[in-house]
């Protein structure tokens, strides 16, 4: 595994993102865990998050030269990733964000930001991956306007899991529209790096809760 997945585990607890218990999902599903991705909430959090996303882009799309967020979660996320891109390849990366809203005075345009242009490499930033609509919506609009690809969609977490309509959404997704998904880390890299692990003085996955979420994986997981 690689030393930025590593820290990154330790960083989901340290900033209390990634919490272990009893956590009833808005699918219904009961899940001994919980990513929260609002608590990244400080300006250190949010700048030291966009450095594991900009890890995790060096590795997947080396030649990234755009950042796309989906509004609203991807908008701080589309800035601060460009921000830790830029420094860790020593050039420009831009960074641009959709509206949900239809603005009707001044600049008018869907897109805001840097727009891409041909031969750009964008990767699109999110915190999460669900049903994928949101994100199968940004690609045709980025399509339609832009007439570029995504290279990817990042996403910090993984939950590996099938939606509440038994599917995979992520595999819909790659076939419904050719564009890959990656993550900076998925749940069962978290829990083998975190078991009996002592993160700040505490041992925060036992093998009492790290088999609860075996358990709960082989129930619904679906890759």
């Amino acid at each position: 595994m690689q030393n930025y997945k590593k820290q990154f585990a330790e960083f989901l607890v340290s900033a209390d993102a990634l919490q272990f218990g009893e956590f009833t999902l808005k699918s219904g599903r009961v899940s001994p865990y919980f990513f929260n991705s609002s608590k990244f909430n400080t300006g250190p959090l949010i700048e030291q998050l966009g450095q594991y996303y900009a890890s995790a882009i060096q590795q997947h799309a080396p030649d990234c030269s755009l950042v796309f967020g989906p509004a609203y979660k991807g908008i701080p996320l589309c800035v601060t990733v460009a921000t830790a891109l830029s420094k860790k390849l020593n050039r420009n990366i831009g960074y641009f964000f959709n509206r949900k809203e239809i603005k009707t005075h001044g600049d008018q345009g869907t897109l805001v930001g840097q727009l891409p242009q041909p031969g750009d490499m964008a990767v699109m930033v999110d915190d999460v991956f669900t049903d994928g609509h949101t994100k199968i919506e940004s690609v045709d609009l980025v399509r339609e306007l832009c007439k570029i690809e995504f290279s990817g969609v990042l996403v910090a977490l993984d939950r590996m899991e099938s939606s509440s309509r038994g599917e995979d959404a992520i595999a819909e997704f790659q076939l419904k529209t050719g564009v890959p998904v990656w993550s900076i880390i998925t749940i069962r890299e978290v829990c083998l790096y975190l078991k009996n692990r002592i993160v700040n003085g505490n041992v925060v996955l036992d093998e009492t809760l790290y088999q609860e979420i075996e358990r709960y994986l082989e129930e619904h997981s679906i890759r």
